[in-house]
Formats: C-alpha cells, sequence, structure tokens
C-alpha cells in the first residue's frame, strides 16, 4: 500500500495544471490584471508536499582570503517531474537581503522558495559572501542584533566577532536620495583592518565561485544529472546567475525582477546618455540601504505598514558591496581592485601563474554573459510597477543579452511591482512559472 500511494502521490505532481481557463502570453505580452484575478480564484497549482530545510557552509579560500558560502536548501518529500527529472529552483538573492528572504518574506509569511517547495520543487537558495551573520545564534544568519550603520559583510564562519569602527569608516552625502545604482550612505574598510584585505579579495569572481561551490556541493554529478535545473536571479541575483553558466550550466533562465549583467547595464545607461558608469569610483565601498531605499519600494503602503515591514527587512543585510562594480561594469574599480590584487603580499603564487593580462581579464568576466547561456533559453519576466527592473529596462537589456541565449522570452505583468512582498503575488508568479516549464519552453529538444 505505501508503494502504491507513493507512485500515485508521483503522477499527482508530474501531471499538467488541469485548469485551461488561461493561458500564457506571447512573447513581450501583457498577463492582464483580469488573468491575474482568475489565477488567483483558480489556485492552479495547489499544495501538495511537505518540505525539509537546510543550511551548510561551504568554506573556501579566494586570492589567499578565507570565505564561507552559505546555501539553503529546501527538499520536498514528493519531487514534481518534469521529463523524467527533479525540478529544481536554484534563487540567487537580491542586493538588500540575503537566503532567508526566498523563504519569509517581510510580512512574516512564507516566501517563494517556500511556495515552490510545497508544490514539490527542490528551492536552492544561495547568499553571496559576506551577506550572511555567523554571529546569529538562530543559525538564520539575522542581521537584527547588528545595528544598521555598523553592518559590513561578515565573510567567514570563523571571524571573531563582529567588525567595529575601528575597522571601518563612514561617508553620508545628506540630500541625496535612495536609486536602485545609488545609496547616501557608504562604508570603506581602513587600510589597518583586516577587513580591508577581505574586501579586496570579494570581488564578483569570488562571489561566482561561492555560488559555483554551492550547487556543485547540492547537486553533486550524479543528482545533477537527474535534475531539471532553472536559475532565478531576483534583481541584483541575476548579475551573477547570468556569468554562472559557464562554471555550472542550467537548463534555463526563469525570471522575475532580474537585474542583467554589467555589460547590459552599462550599456543601458549610455543609450540614456550616461557613459560615466565604467568611471565609478566603487572599489572597496558598501553602501546601505536603509529606510529610504526600502520606501522606494513600498509607496502603496501606509506609514504603519511600512515601518513593520522595515522591522522585518532588517534581518537582511541591507548593503551592497563588490556587487555594483560587476553588475555596473565600474570598469575603473574592477581595474583598481585587481591592480592591488596583484600587488598585495597575500595573493598567492597560484593566483599569479596565469600572469598579469589573463588575470585581470577574469576580474572582468563577470560583467558578461556566459558563452554556454547560448544553449538554454531564457524568461524574464517584471511588473509594469517595477521600481527596479521595469518593462523599458528589460527590453534594452535584451538587445545585449538576446545574442547569447538559444531563445529568450519576456513577459509583463499587470500593476505588479518589483518586490514578491505578498502572498497573491508569489501565487501568481510561481503559477506562471510551473506553466511555463510544463509548456516544455525550457526544453532541450
Amino acid at each position: 500500500m505505501k508503494l502504491i500511494l507513493a507512485m500515485v502521490s508521483t503522477l499527482v505532481l508530474t501531471a499538467p495544471a488541469c485548469a485551461e481557463e488561461w493561458s500564457l502570453p506571447d512573447d513581450g505580452g501583457l498577463l492582464t490584471k483580469e488573468t491575474v484575478q482568475t489565477i488567483l480564484e483558480e489556485n492552479p497549482y495547489p499544495e501538495l508536499t511537505d518540505y525539509t530545510k537546510s543550511i551548510e557552509y561551504i568554506d573556501f579560500t579566494s586570492y589567499g582570503q578565507p570565505f564561507t558560502q552559505v546555501v539553503v536548501t529546501l527538499t520536498p518529500e514528493e519531487p514534481r517531474m518534469h521529463d523524467g527529472k527533479k525540478i529544481v529552483v536554484v534563487g540567487g538573492e537580491p542586493g538588500s537581503e540575503y537566503a532567508m528572504d526566498f523563504i519569509e518574506t517581510v510580512e512574516e509569511k512564507e516566501g517563494p522558495g517556500v511556495w515552490l517547495a510545497k508544490r514539490g520543487v527542490t528551492f536552492i537558495a544561495l547568499t553571496r559572501v559576506g551577506r550572511w551573520n555567523f554571529f546569529d545564534e538562530s543559525g538564520n544568519g539575522d542581521w537584527s542584533g547588528i545595528p544598521l550603520d555598523q553592518r559590513m559583510p561578515i565573510f567567514s564562519q570563523d571571524q571573531d566577532a563582529p567588525w567595529t569602527e575601528a575597522d571601518f569608516k563612514t561617508e553620508t552625502k545628506e540630500g541625496k536620495s535612495a536609486t536602485g545604482g545609488d545609496s547616501k550612505t557608504y562604508r570603506f574598510p581602513k587600510a589597518d583592518s583586516p577587513l580591508y584585505n577581505q574586501m579586496l579579495a570579494a570581488t564578483p569572481r569570488t562571489f561566482v565561485m561561492g555560488y559555483q561551490k554551492a550547487l556543485e556541493h547540492v547537486l553533486p554529478p550524479s543528482d545533477r544529472d537527474a535534475s531539471y535545473v532553472l536559475f532565478w536571479g531576483m534583481s541584483t541575483g541575476g548579475a551573477f546567475l547570468y556569468p554562472l553558466a559557464d562554471q555550472f550550466m542550467p537548463d534555463g533562465y526563469l525570471g522575475w525582477g532580474t537585474s542583467s549583467t554589467g555589460i547590459a547595464y552599462a550599456y543601458r545607461k549610455a543609450t540614456k546618455g550616461d557613459f560615466s558608469r565604467p568611471y565609478s569610483k566603487t572599489a572597496l565601498r558598501l553602501r546601505e540601504r536603509g529606510l529610504d531605499d526600502f520606501v522606494r519600494y513600498t509607496k502603496n503602503l501606509n506609514e504603519e505598514t511600512r515601518l513593520q515591514w522595515w522591522e522585518n527587512a532588517l534581518k537582511g543585510p541591507r548593503f551592497k558591496s563588490a556587487e555594483d562594480t560587476g553588475m555596473q561594469f565600474n570598469v575603473a574599480a574592477l581595474t583598481d581592485v585587481a591592480m592591488q590584487l596583484w600587488l598585495s603580499d597575500f595573493l598567492p603564487e597560484e593566483d599569479r601563474e596565469v600572469g598579469f593580462a589573463d588575470f585581470l581579464r577574469a576580474e572582468y568576466a563577470p560583467s558578461f554573459p556566459a558563452q554556454r547561456m547560448k544553449e538554454v533559453n531564457v524568461l524574464e519576466m517584471t511588473g509594469t510597477l517595477d521600481e527596479a527592473v521595469p518593462p523599458s529596462t528589460v527590453a534594452i537589456h535584451r538587445e545585449v543579452m538576446e545574442p547569447y541565449a538559444r531563445n529568450f522570452r519576456t513577459l509583463k505583468v499587470e500593476n505588479f511591482q518589483h518586490y514578491l512582498f505578498t502572498q497573491d503575488s508569489i501565487d501568481v508568479v510561481g503559477s506562471l512559472w510551473l506553466r511555463f516549464i510544463e509548456s516544455g519552453y525550457f526544453d532541450q529538444n
């Protein structure tokens, strides 16, 4: 009887949704608010299974400095299958947040990772190095115990204590408003602090290396071959999952609010007459993503609700550091850091063996789409009210990215914003993802 029940469960998880009252829009099309309501009423993908959560630490060295990569995995008891393989979604976290934001929203409700896991999809949540608070006693990487104005990246689980003002200096530009690519408060490591060398070594290439090590740990070759793997970079996460394909090949790219590569970002700015981005002085810079930044994404809320959500948002790191150099293609900053690393007294000889020219070239690589992206299909979805990656931005990024994809498709959702803060937004986007998977869009044949 137990075997029969297991077989029935698998059939449920592989069967296409029976509801046919809504369909996927064509490339570049709009999912209207009426169709959104239909999806919410139909609930085409109800919960089907429970799941287990694991948090794992992976220690590694990059440029002679210690790092700990964190990976959170949600494994369903009964996997949803596609083409004979279990479906796996890999999430790269946004710019202000960390892996746990895929697990719990600022409403303190279930995040998109949990939504997928309860529908049979294995969800792997990645956190770029430095963005997990290893001093949180709960083990969940929560930053609430460190004041916002004292937060600096914690790169290794072996660090003795959080950084203090003896390790960094702060610069604030009064009157400067937060934007998607900038902030009013910056922090820089002091040259005589160990933090300086660690931030120097925490390049975009190190971020991608950490992602790679996490996936190779969770999905070794035998598991990878039995999995249907899709990457979803939420906002900033996209800028590091697009180049990752050359190190760890997915079966396709899901999208929601996904930032593009650094070269696409710089190209978009240039089309608007802004040619200054390559010269931006972002080397070794951390920028705080404070309440003013959070307000930008929650203008539709009343003040009481916004402040309640903000308290929950403070569990995340609320900062960006070396992400900007790569995802904005700040060539001057990338060159600055590479030269400092090359001339440092801690860079291992094995890193020097390639020669300086190839060493520098490798630091630019994460700003470009992976060559192997040409083997897979890309889906980019966004809301018509997206504050960071609106449809017009997706269209310009597409000019750069489409030649590097086997197929490239976009979709707009009417009246949706950037973040999947609410349960309704998660229900709709999750349903779209599963419908795209069932449609065969990402299939190789």
